[in-house]
């Protein structure tokens, strides 16, 4: 009876996190949604005269504001503009006429592509490293370690992408010859981008890592395991990683806002589809409903990813649930 009761009461406290999550959730989707309303509000000027041009006719760029709804008072545009996206209408391009969501469905496999391989990089390399340095320089050893792991992983931190992009493509496109420039021509004109991406995150995350690895290497438990003379690949893979990696879940999921908008330069560096290389060319064209709506989806897009890391690492670590009902 009394396990039934321990049962119920944690199926009642894992639905009630989730309650509270989505309810963030649809939240936080409200305010993304109304700051991208806002967007061509508080644009210099007039948007559709801006797009179409100081030449376009008078007569043209009244139709346009009247198709895009611009002539209506504002409270009935942002009602609209609800209406709109929840139907899945995003909008209309400006200059192309075509519906966003039409654009962004073309461009959005593309960058979920791209972060979803640079995020596969910043989590393997980051635990493995992390765990390998933190290892090495447990309980104080190996200081001059220590300060060379934590300049390099700061140095690499602060450089930003684009800088990175064109080292990479120096070494291994150029000089070594073994990846393609740019373009999009299979997983080989994948890999530099999605490095580009990861490295920065790669390194912070790494620093986590290794003082995640030092405070689990300390604990008793971990005592008891070495006590027992247990392998020392099953006293990490199965001891300290569990552990380690609820900790770099929690900063992934983080960082998956950091690795969505690295790709809008990263793409562009290397000439590659997607959204990134969309929202430039329509911030050039000056065509706001295009960078309206991407806008609303790469936002929408970082908030369903960090509830399902927060549902993930739920049930990696039930105590967290616990912690916060």
């Amino acid at each position: 009876m009394a396990e039934a009761t321990t049962q119920i009461r944690r199926h009642h406290t894992w639905l009630l996190f989730l309650a509270r999550r989505i309810g963030r959730l649809i939240v936080s989707l409200a305010v993304v949604l109304s700051l991208s309303f806002l967007l061509i509000q508080f644009i210099p000027g007039d948007p559709v005269r801006l797009a179409l041009g100081p030449t376009a006719p008078a007569s043209m760029v009244a139709q346009q504001r009247a198709a895009l709804g611009l002539t209506k008072p504002l409270g009935i545009q942002y009602l609209d503009y609800w209406h709109d996206v929840l139907t899945g209408h995003l909008g209309t391009s400006i200059v192309s006429g075509q519906p966003v969501e039409q654009i962004i469905a073309t461009d959005l496999p593309e960058t979920a592509e791209l972060v979803g391989v640079a995020l596969a990089f910043t989590m393997i390399l980051s635990v493995s490293i992390g765990m390998v340095a933190g290892a090495l320089t447990a309980r104080g050893r190996r200081p001059r370690l220590t300060l060379f792991f934590t300049s390099a992983t700061s140095i690499l931190n602060t450089i930003p992408e684009y800088l990175l992009g064109v080292g990479l493509v120096f070494v291994f496109a150029v000089t070594l010859k073994l990846l393609p420039v740019a373009g999009d021509a299979g997983w080989q004109s994948l890999v530099l981008p999605a490095l580009a991406i990861a490295i920065g995150p790669t390194a912070g995350l790494a620093r986590i890592v290794r003082v995640q690895t030092d405070v689990v290497l300390s604990q008793e438990y971990m005592q008891v395991a070495r006590a027992k003379r247990l392998p020392t690949r099953l006293i990490y893979l199965r001891h300290a990683l569990p552990n380690l990696l609820t900790a770099a879940l929690t900063i992934g999921g983080l960082l998956l806002g950091t690795l969505v908008a690295s790709s809008v330069v990263v793409e562009n560096v290397f000439a590659r589809p997607g959204l990134g290389t969309a929202i430039v060319q329509a911030i050039t064209q000056h065509d706001y409903p295009v960078i309206q709506g991407i806008l609303l989806v790469l936002g929408a897009a970082v908030l369903v990813l960090n509830l399902l890391v927060d549902l993930l690492l739920s049930g990696l670590d039930p105590r967290s649930t616990l912690r916060e009902s």
